[in-house]
This record gives C-alpha cells, structure tokens and sequence, in this order.
C-alpha cells in the first residue's frame, strides 16, 4: 500500500467548522482546499455536500469543479454523508433528496465512493430490513459508477464491527461495505485483530487518525474536538494499517483529523501536516 494513496477527507481542509454545527461550511474556497491537498501530497479529495451546494450557488458548475481537481491531480474522490437512507416519512424524503445531489455530483465528478452512516438511535424510524435497504441503496449508487461505505460508529445502532459487518454482509452488495475509521474501532473496543478478520471485499475505505486511549469527555466531544494528528496520540497507527493489510484490502485510506486545535491551523500547515504525519505511519 503507498503511503502517496491518501484522500485529505472534508474536514481535513475545512478549517475552523465541525460536522454538527448548524453552519458547517468550510471556511476555505473549495477550489483552496483542493489545491492545498495536492501539494501536501494528496491523491485524492473528500467533498462535503454542503460545500457542493455551496459552489454551485457560486454560479460554478461541476465541469469546473471537475476541472479543479483534474489539474491538481486528485484522482480520488470522496463524497460525505448520507443518513436516514433507511428512514421513512419526512427524514426518508429530505434524504433522497440528499442521495439524488450525491448521485448527481458522483456522475459529474467520477467519486469513487460515498460514505453513509448508521441509525444513530434505537427509535430513528427505519424500514424492517435495513439490509435490504442497504442493498438498494448500493444498487442504484452502481448505475452511478460509486461504492456505498457505511461508517461504524460506536454512538450508532451498528456500534462494532462484528454488527455493522454483519449488516454489509446480509446486504451481499458487490459495491458496498465498510467505511473504517480507526477512531470508531478503538472507541467501540475493537483492536487490530478484529480488523485484520473483516473480509477485504467488505471494506470499501479506511481513516486514519490518532487520539489517547482514554476518551476525553463525551463520546461526542472526542470525535469532534480531542482527535490528534498520526503519531501524536497513543493509538496504534502502523499497527492498525497492519491489520487492515492483513484483511487483504489495498485501496486508499483517508484522513480525518477532527481536532479543536487542528481547525485553528492555515490551510497549508493543515494539509501538509496532517498528510507527513499519516504518510509516515506506513513506514513505522
């Protein structure tokens, strides 16, 4: 695996915004963030579709945006999230609203994936067989050229691994499957050896990033504020992208660095640190 295959993933280049603030935009032109990527090192891009919306409302369209990231290099393209893909009523119906935009933009930009995530809670209003909702929903992201992956999330109704596998699994998508965050298996009480145990054809993409073992107030505040740069933390880094190769997968991996003092950084300095400090890790 090259260390040269990152994606600098949204919120790696957004600056001083967090996923769960009402206005959370980047704070920095997309076509910036895109280009500060590149020359960091990056291979690929994450796109937040807020920001997508965003540009578009600028009066560019994605033949540009397309072009950005052509010139820049960036091969890879991540597009973040869809939620409530299982849901019903109002939320199903803002969601597939949502899904269509994706789609969309995943037609115009060749994304190599999109990343969805979980129930959050035990009464979020779903269907009976969220597999088979899964399934569709892979179904019609491969009429779009774009692999489906669902992140585990510890604070979700897939909280581990073993679940959230066994959901992909059911769902049997040649395109789907497993979103990996190292944060998520670490907080959810996984290792290395339950990761080296998922089957290659069920992960679809990985993140990187590192953090204490011991979690730094809420669940919700620590993957929001208390994330740290690869090799600044006391996770297992090398010993996790071990694993990972070990399962037989070979694709990219992403960084996220979601981190109240990483926000605060210039662009630059963010993307060229947060991409040494990952890139080094495969060499450990």
């Amino acid at each position: 695996m090259s260390a040269t295959q990152l994606i600098a993933t949204c919120w790696t280049t957004a600056g001083d915004v967090r996923p769960d603030w009402p206005d959370n935009l980047g704070r920095f032109p997309l076509e910036q963030r895109i280009e500060a990527a590149a020359r960091a090192g990056y291979a690929g891009t994450g796109l937040w579709l807020g920001d997508l919306i965003a540009w578009q409302e600028r009066g560019l369209d994605y033949a540009a945006l397309k072009h950005r990231l052509s010139d820049a290099g960036q091969q890879l393209v991540e597009l973040e999230f869809l939620a409530d893909w299982f849901a019903t009523g109002e939320r199903r119906a803002r969601s597939d609203a949502a899904r269509t935009a994706l789609f969309h933009a995943a037609d115009a930009l060749g994304a190599r994936h999109v990343k969805v995530m979980p129930p959050f809670l035990p009464d979020d209003p779903q269907g009976e067989d969220l597999a088979g909702e899964f399934a569709a929903l892979c179904a019609q992201a491969a009429d779009h050229g774009s692999m489906v992956g669902l992140e585990m999330l510890p604070f979700s109704t897939l909280p581990h691994l073993d679940a959230a596998l066994d959901m992909v699994t059911a769902a049997d998508a040649p395109n789907g499957g497993l979103l990996i965050d190292i944060w998520h298996v670490v907080r959810s009480g996984g290792d290395a050896a339950d990761v080296a145990k998922v089957p290659a054809r069920f992960i679809v993409s990985v993140e990187l990033c590192d953090a204490l073992m011991a979690m730094q107030g809420s669940i919700t505040e620590d993957t929001m504020c208390h994330r740290r740069l690869c090799g600044e933390g006391e996770f297992d880094v090398p010993g996790f992208i071990r694993a990972i190769g070990q399962a037989g997968y070979d694709g990219p991996f992403g960084v996220e660095i979601l981190s109240s003092a990483f926000r605060l950084l210039p662009l630059e300095e963010a993307a060229r640190r947060s991409f040494d400090t990952s890139a080094a890790q495969f060499t450990r």
